[in-house]
């Protein structure tokens, strides 16, 4: 049987537990807010500077934003003018059986797309922050659960979603090994999950 190529690791988290997140204070100096004419050139800056490739433009980042629910549910976080964080929301409706969270009948579920700190404002909160508000944000228009993807080396994330309260999804047979190395690796770093 052919090996499988690597999928994203799948996250979630229930409305029940977003409702209980605590409050980020951001330092001082920078500030929460929804997308902005004028946003998209900082916006694709940090997304690029954030690992997520070169693809980012300020055109890409108005195509993504042309959803209403993205637009209105995405935070950014500003800081003497420039865009230094940020994460996209996004609503799906699900199959009762593609989410372990949900009951039998179709539901909205809620995306946290492309968390991104700029690597110079990172260890601030900034992500804990904005993954909060755009988690409340889709609760509060309905959605039952909130679903993010995320990368096995993206260490420092998966770490403070598993403390936020999101649960590994294991939707491949390859999953339950790659959530140990993570584990293993989160432990060696002394992350250790909750």
């Amino acid at each position: 049987m052919p090996s499988l190529p690597p999928k994203q690791l799948r996250m979630i988290i229930a409305d029940a537990s977003v409702a209980g997140l605590p409050d980020v204070a951001l330092p001082d100096g920078y500030l929460m807010r929804s997308y902005l004419y004028g946003d998209a050139d900082g916006w694709a800056d940090v997304l690029r500077l954030g690992g997520f490739g070169n693809c980012w433009s300020a055109g890409r980042v108005l195509g993504y934003l042309e959803d209403a629910v993205r637009r209105e549910g995405s935070r950014l976080v500003e800081h003497e003018g420039r865009i230094v964080a940020g994460t996209f929301a996004s609503m799906v409706s699900n199959r009762p059986s593609s989410s372990p969270v949900s009951g039998t009948e179709p539901s909205l579920e809620g995306v946290l797309d492309y968390v991104v700190t700029h690597p110079d404002h990172r260890g601030k909160g900034l992500g804990r922050a904005t993954c909060t508000e755009v988690a409340r944000y889709l609760v509060t228009h309905g959605c039952k659960s909130v679903l993010l993807n995320t990368d096995d080396w993206r260490l420092a994330a998966i770490h403070i979603y598993l403390s936020m309260g999101f649960r590994p999804v294991m939707t491949r047979n390859d999953m339950p090994h790659r959530w140990a190395a993570v584990y293993d690796n989160l432990k060696e770093q002394r992350r250790d999950h909750p």
